[in-house]
């Protein structure tokens, strides 16, 4: 039985055609079912001859990359292996930010149309802002069907979402309060027959997210990974029960194997989390029979590099360095996101030849600046505040070189001798008797895209 049910055109049961204007999409899709199983080798090569045809259209129609590949003496179908993609030199966020007007090509190839435009969230303090196209949708939508599938998030059950949706006035009140859509996906709703959709934007309380979540009983939750966190807190602390939950999507945010355990303990249900961004859309997925994350190398040509620029040893955990094979609008090459994560040292046993990524770390958490001058890097700094335990959330400001910020969403437990210690294990950090201000909030501020930046140097 397949595991997506086409809605029935009038007048048509069988064979089952596709809605006219999405059966692009679902051609996409199925194409994606054969070049799954694809060797290695051979997607490879199926991926250098997508990327020679979009270096020729920059060649042709994208003024940075005119001269960018013209001062290294790359022409016409140069590109015939990996070793070739790397005489195109790296693509910074702020490159692109500084010269975006001569990223935008002046022409696009006969049957891609503009589309619409993103920004991304800017959590690296670097927003980017990204033109696309109906092509592009095409891939995006075909990805997240394949994305449903290997997660088996079954269409045919009911999904709550609470995620970010910058709506305001009546519509934001509407979304607090939570609505009932009759579809998953309003885009593909001709297509594809589904279960309801329940959402709830992000700034509701979370203590009523988890009571509308009680009332709906869904087969399936979406959400950040940052709210999923602090509602398993809560859960912990009060625990509920979720008869129907199948299955939890994380999104948006790096999902650590710590917030897995907690978010699975408290939820008693699966959790499954995806690896995409703005300016490419999806970029890898749970392998379905739970070997790490495949790319979806149809999409993106994936780099993990060290520091030198040289691909990393497998199992090196490395910076993430992309090239998108199907927008031709504004074309990103070899582009460093700011991401970290490390390949396999094998094939996947489950037989794919997509690349398998073993771990995906996110963006990497700012260096702060200690009194003597010297830098550190925070991560040593999100375990000693996570140990002081007994609260749901923190965020450490660095204001300056000697004051910071700890900012806590108290848990039951919270007592006056936590945040005493709290704040000496924040200046044991930072080694010297640093001004350590304590702020217990109940709810801690996120970023317009729904993120939560726990560490965040000002200094």
């Amino acid at each position: 039985m397949s595991f997506f049910t086409l809605r029935k055109l009038p007048g048509q049961c069988w064979p089952q055609l596709p809605d006219a204007c999405l059966s692009q999409v679902w051609a996409a899709y199925r194409a994606l079912d054969a070049t799954q199983w694809l060797a290695a080798a051979e997607l490879e090569h199926r991926q250098l001859s997508q990327l020679n045809e979009l270096v020729d259209h920059c060649r042709e129609h994208v003024p940075f990359y005119r001269d960018l590949l013209a001062t290294h003496g790359i022409d016409g179908k140069a590109i015939q292996s990996m070793s070739d993609l790397r005489r195109i030199p790296l693509l910074s966020r702020s490159t692109w930010q500084q010269h975006f007007d001569r990223f935008c090509a002046e022409q696009l190839p006969p049957g891609t149309v503009p589309f619409d435009e993103d920004l991304t969230s800017g959590t690296s303090g670097v927003p980017v802002r990204v033109l696309k196209t109906n092509v592009f949708y095409v891939w995006w939508l075909a990805f997240y069907l394949r994305d449903l599938e290997w997660s088996d998030l079954r269409p045919s059950g009911t999904m709550a979402s609470i995620r970010s949706t910058l709506k305001t006035g009546v519509d934001l009140e509407h979304l607090l309060q939570g609505q009932r859509m009759r579809c998953w996906n309003p885009v593909l709703e001709p297509l594809l027959e589904t279960g309801q959709l329940f959402g709830m934007d992000l700034r509701q309380d979370p203590k009523r997210q988890i009571e509308w979540l009680m009332e709906i009983n869904p087969d399936y939750l979406l959400s950040h990974t940052s709210n999923l966190e602090l509602l398993a807190n809560l859960l912990l602390e009060e625990p509920r029960t979720f008869p129907k939950l199948a299955a939890i999507q994380a999104i948006s945010e790096t999902l650590t194997d710590e917030a897995r355990r907690k978010i699975e303990t408290a939820f008693q249900s699966p959790v499954r989390n995806l690896y995409s961004c703005a300016e490419a859309g999806y970029l890898a997925s749970p392998c379905p029979a739970g070997h790490g994350f495949h790319v979806h190398a149809e999409n993106v040509i994936m780099e993990i590099l060290d520091d030198g620029g040289q691909p990393c040893r497998p199992g090196e955990t490395g910076r993430v360095v992309l090239t998108v094979l199907h927008n031709f609008r504004t074309p990103f090459i070899r582009y460093d996101i700011g991401d970290f994560a490390a390949l396999a040292a094998q094939s996947c046993p489950c037989g794919r030849g997509l690349p398998l990524l073993t771990r995906v770390e996110g963006k990497a958490r700012p260096h702060f600046k200690l009194p003597g001058g010297r830098w550190k890097h925070s991560s040593e700094l999100v375990h000693v505040v996570t140990a002081v335990g007994a609260h749901h959330q923190h965020q450490v400001v660095q204001r300056t070189l000697d004051q910071v910020i700890v900012r806590i969403v108290p848990g039951r437990e919270w007592t006056s001798e936590h945040g005493r210690r709290l704040v000496e294990a924040v200046r044991g950090f930072f080694e010297s008797s640093i001004d350590v201000r304590l702020e217990v909030r109940e709810r801690l501020e996120l970023s317009p895209s729904g993120k939560l930046r726990s560490m965040v140097c000002e200094a």
